[in-house]
Formats: C-alpha cells, sequence, structure tokens
C-alpha cells in the first residue's frame, strides 16, 4: 500500500474541520482538548517541554505538553472489523477468524513505514470494548448485553486529516489506491480551506437527571463486600462501577462539543457508528508504543476540584498525601509493571513518573508511568492478551479481580473501561482508557462511573465519587428542563425509572444471577453487532464514500483536542 501525505499549505484546526465531517458514517476524531497550562500543578515545569533529570515523582507531568501536539480525523473507510459475542465481521460478510487475528493479518497487508514525524500516516482506528477484552482472561459475564453496539469495531480510513498543534501545520494522507483518487484529493484541499466555525455553546449548571440498577444502598453494600474479599486475601485493589442511563434532546456532536469546550481531557474522541456514537473525554492513556517504547500512565486516586484556588490548593496536597490513594497507585503500578514484562524485554520496564498529580475541569487525579521496550517478536494478539483490559480499571490480581467485579457489578460495562485509539501501519499503536465516556445508543445514552476500592475506602465517599466523575458528562447532556435538570438529590440519584421491575428487585440483591448468561436473539440480530444499517454496509461503503461531498453542512468550534501523539 502506497500512502500519499502532503502538508497544506494553510492551517485551519481540526476541531473547526470536523464540523464539516462528523456525520459522516463511521467518522473518528481523536482528540485533546487539554490547554497545556492547564495541565500542571507545579509551576517550575509549566512550561517546560523538557523532562527533569530525575524521575518527576510528586510534581506535574513533565511530559504534558507532548499530549497536545497532534489532533487526528479519520474518514471514509473502507474496510471495516467487527466483532460481537464472539462473531467477527469485515465489511459485513462473516469473517472464520477472531477480530484480533484478522486485524493483525490485514495490517501486515498493508505494512508501511512512516517517515514522517507524524504519529502515523494510515492505520486502523477502532476500539475494544471492557466485554471484549474479557476473553482474553476467559471471563464470561453473568449478565445480558443492554447495549446492542459491537463488542469491538475497527476501520481502516482512506482519508486522514492529522494537525499538529506545535507547528501550527495542517497535513491530509489518502490512500493512493483509493477510487477517484486524483479527484478525491483535490476535492479535500478545497474543502479543508473552505472555514467552518460556530461559537463555543455557553457554560450552564444544570445537570441531566439518570438512573441506574444500583441504588445508594446497593452500590455502598457492594462496596463492603468487595472490601470482605480484600480482607480475605483475594485481591488487593478492585475498580466498582456502576451503570448509569440518562436521556437528552442534545445531538451526540453537541455532547461533545460541549464537553471539549468546558471539560477538556487529553485522550478524548468521537465515532459516529451506524446507530450509535461514542462521546468521549477520558484522562487516561492505556498504552501508546512509538518504535520499542511501551508506555502505560495508570490513574488512581481523584479528588473533586475546589470552589476557590484555596480550597484546590488544599485538595490537591489531600491527594497529594493521601497514602489510600498512593497505595492504589501503587498497586495498580505494580500490575501494570507485570503486564509489561510479558511484551518488553527483560530488565527494560521503568517507572519514570510516579505521583503525579494532574489537574481537570472537575476533578484532581494522580498518575504514574510505567514504560519498556517491547520485543521484537510481539504481534496483536499477544499484545492484546498480555495488557487487556488495563489493570487501573480491573484490579489485582486482574483474573480475581475481573471475577469478582462480574459478581457485584449489577451490568456488563460494554464499552466504558474499554479502550478507544488506533494501530499505526508501522507498528506503532496509541489507546485511550474509555472512561468519562458517553455511549448513544438510538437516543439512550450509557455512561459509566467507578472507581478503585482498597481495604481503607469508605463506601459513602466512594459513591460519592463516581457522581464527582460523572458530573461533566450530565452537564454536557443537561437539555435545559428546568429544576428536574438541576436535580441532584438523593433521591434522584436512586432513580430507577426506566429500568423495569426486575432491575430494581436486582437493585437490592447483589450478586443474584437473575441476569444469566442471557444471549437474546436481539442481539444476534444485530447483523453481528453493527446494528440495522450493517446489512447493507458492503455496499453502502462505495455509496459513503461518493457520499463525502461538497460542503455538507458546517457548524462549530474554535477549540482542539488530541493525545500525546493521539489516543
Amino acid at each position: 500500500m502506497t500512502t500519499h501525505v502532503e502538508k497544506l499549505d494553510f492551517y485551519r484546526p481540526t476541531a473547526d474541520i470536523f464540523e464539516r465531517y462528523h456525520q459522516e458514517p463511521f467518522a473518528i476524531f481523536l482528540d485533546s482538548s487539554t490547554p497545556v497550562a492547564g495541565r500542571c500543578s507545579s509551576p517550575q515545569f509549566a512550561g517546560s517541554s523538557q523532562a527533569p533529570s530525575t524521575p518527576a515523582a510528586d510534581c506535574c507531568s513533565s511530559s504534558s505538553r507532548q499530549y497536545e501536539r497532534y489532533s487526528i480525523i479519520a474518514l471514509e473507510p473502507y474496510l471495516i472489523l467487527t466483532e460481537t459475542e464472539g462473531r467477527c465481521t469485515e465489511n459485513g460478510a462473516a469473517c472464520p477468524e477472531s477480530l484480533e487475528q484478522r486485524l493483525s493479518r490485514r495490517l501486515e497487508e498493508h505494512r508501511e513505514e512512516n517517515p514522517t514525524h507524524l504519529p502515523l500516516i494510515a492505520g486502523a482506528f477502532g476500539y475494544f470494548s471492557y466485554d471484549f477484552c474479557r476473553k482474553f482472561e476467559n471471563i464470561r459475564s453473568r449478565h445480558p448485553r443492554t447495549v446492542q453496539v459491537p463488542d469491538a469495531f475497527f476501520a481502516f480510513y482512506d482519508v486522514l486529516i492529522i494537525e499538529d498543534r506545535e507547528e501550527r501545520a495542517l497535513y491530509l494522507t489518502m490512500r493512493e489506491e483509493a477510487e477517484d483518487f486524483g479527484a478525491r484529493l483535490t476535492k479535500y484541499r478545497a474543502e479543508l480551506r473552505k472555514p467552518c466555525f460556530v461559537p463555543a455553546p455557553p457554560a450552564h449548571k444544570g445537570l441531566a437527571p439518570f438512573s441506574s440498577a444500583f441504588t445508594k444502598a446497593s452500590y455502598k453494600e457492594a462496596i463492603r463486600r468487595l472490601i470482605e474479599y480484600i480482607r480475605a486475601g483475594d485481591i488487593y485493589i478492585a475498580n466498582m462501577t456502576q451503570q448509569l442511563r440518562l436521556s437528552s434532546s442534545r445531538e451526540p456532536y453537541e455532547v461533545y462539543r460541549y464537553l471539549r469546550t468546558h471539560h477538556p481531557a487529553p485522550f478524548g474522541g468521537f465515532l459516529q457508528g451506524v446507530d450509535f456514537q461514542v462521546v468521549c473525554a477520558s484522562p487516561e492513556r492505556f498504552v501508546r508504543i512509538r518504535g520499542s517504547r511501551v508506555e502505560t500512565r495508570p490513574i488512581k486516586g481523584t479528588r473533586k476540584r475546589g470552589s476557590t484556588e484555596q480550597e484546590d490548593s488544599m485538595l490537591r496536597e489531600e491527594l497529594r498525601h493521601s497514602t489510600k490513594d498512593r497505595s492504589e497507585l501503587l498497586m495498580i503500578v505494580d500490575l501494570e509493571r507485570n503486564d509489561l514484562n510479558h511484551i518488553c524485554e527483560a530488565g527494560s520496564v521503568q517507572v519514570p513518573e510516579h505521583f503525579v498529580i494532574e489537574d481537570y475541569s472537575t476533578v484532581f487525579h494522580l498518575v504514574s508511568t510505567v514504560i519498556g521496550r517491547r520485543r521484537q517478536d510481539i504481534e496483536i494478539p499477544e499484545l492484546l492478551h498480555s495488557l487487556f483490559p488495563g489493570g487501573s480499571i480491573t484490579g489485582a490480581p486482574k483474573i480475581r479481580a475481573m471475577e469478582i467485579i462480574d459478581e457485584l457489578e449489577l451490568e456488563r460495562r460494554n464499552l466504558y473501561t474499554g479502550t478507544l485509539g488506533y494501530f499505526s501501519s508501522d507498528g506503532n499503536c496509541d489507546f485511550n482508557i474509555m472512561i468519562r465516556t458517553g455511549i448513544c445508543h438510538r437516543n439512550q445514552w450509557h455512561l459509566g462511573v467507578g472507581g478503585g476500592i482498597t481495604c481503607e475506602s469508605d463506601p459513602e465517599a466512594e459513591y460519592e465519587e463516581t457522581l464527582q466523575k460523572a458530573k461533566a458528562m450530565r452537564e454536557a447532556l443537561w437539555s435545559g428542563d428546568g429544576a428536574r435538570g438541576q436535580a441532584d438529590s438523593d433521591d434522584a440519584r436512586e432513580l430507577s425509572d426506566g429500568l423495569g421491575g426486575d432491575a430494581r428487585g436486582q437493585a437490592d440483591t447483589i450478586g443474584d444471577d437473575a441476569h444469566g448468561q442471557a444471549d437474546s436473539d436481539d442481539a444476534r440480530e444485530l447483523s453481528d453487532g453493527l446494528g440495522d444499517g450493517a446489512r447493507g454496509l458492503s455496499e453502502g461503503l462505495d455509496g459513503a464514500r461518493k457520499h463525502a461531498d461538497t460542503g455538507g453542512g458546517c457548524a462549530d468550534t474554535d477549540d482542539d483536542f488530541v493525545r500525546e501523539e493521539t489516543v
């Protein structure tokens, strides 16, 4: 495969550009909107692009500036892989291989070196859900499917638009084998030159109401039972979550625009599926590979932001010196070191940054960086099996933690705590952890929230932490419906409307096996997970390419967003 790469003779933020394309079939935007100055809680590193000469323990991440450099838009997929309940499809047709095997094969067939400084020039973009990743540890779920979207989705694209924020430069890449290559290249050059701007959405304080299979009382009881497992020696730490359902009249891309404007995050993204959208404002990188270097950045430890600078400072220091949060992160770092050792050269795994405080719009986080030197013989299936799902959102030991999670949580996690990003055609990759992520499926929003539990955890504080983590998404989803939207009382939190009597009853009986291994006909009939529109996907891809169009409607924003060389 040969990819045409050109630096355009003008600059425009990809956040503005994506306004024109966000409704295109399977359009993806990997985007980081975090301001450079806002990432640092230690002034001595606020403007630095160089790492300190010694490990940066207890300070702001000195590498934060790197997270700001690239944003990537992927358009016009020509090959789409999905997997749902173990059934893989390629452009809608059944595949005899697993998705990870077919993905590895296709990446090898499309292998191409990247001679540029860009993070990639071609590759496969998509996600692995938490439910997909469970198979790597052979752990089935007792819960039925509640969100009918693919367990994994990856697409190869004809067109990438890449913004280098450091250079203030815009790059266009296109597969030279693409149909009508010359005409489409001319079309994109002209379209990208056109201004496309809509004012940023105004901020507000409204919060969308939600429902959950958990009540506050049953969530706290689940945490107490999890602590019992820890004290009994089954595990050291586990991530406990609940799934929220929300309704909103806001369009998914409008929700995304609000988040990136008012709650920027370093590892965000937007995916336009057939009948679903993914809106992500994640603060956490899961894994990045550049050449031989492998990097993961687990987060453990959270404090809400204060209402004054003084309160901010107090909460930041409280997190910095919290023995509970530091021990929580230490255990996950140890797990990630172990996972990286499966794919890295012996003795190469290190922790160059430990217990770093990072600032976000609604919370502070405690973060560490773990790196290693990848072995040359590692391929995608082994990489996935060794690392996925992430230790920070499962626990330690990982397998037992995942078993207990499925026992105590009341629903499948679906995409929540999965991972979104890309595999490059030259063997590199970059993926986030899908937290602070909303899934919109047929106008119903699904939002997972949770946190790490240790024997020192306070159930009341852990429940409140989940609400704090949901705050930005609930704010973005608020439809302006008055007092109901503002409601944030215990009564509102414990709503179970829309979940049905079975779900309410289940909320009071943690560990009940009533969900069983249900595998409904509806799920099987999803055309292997892509939804109602997928059956015509093979034919529809050509139509979608031709549709990529004439200016097609434009809208917004004056912000920008990626990940440290993206995810």
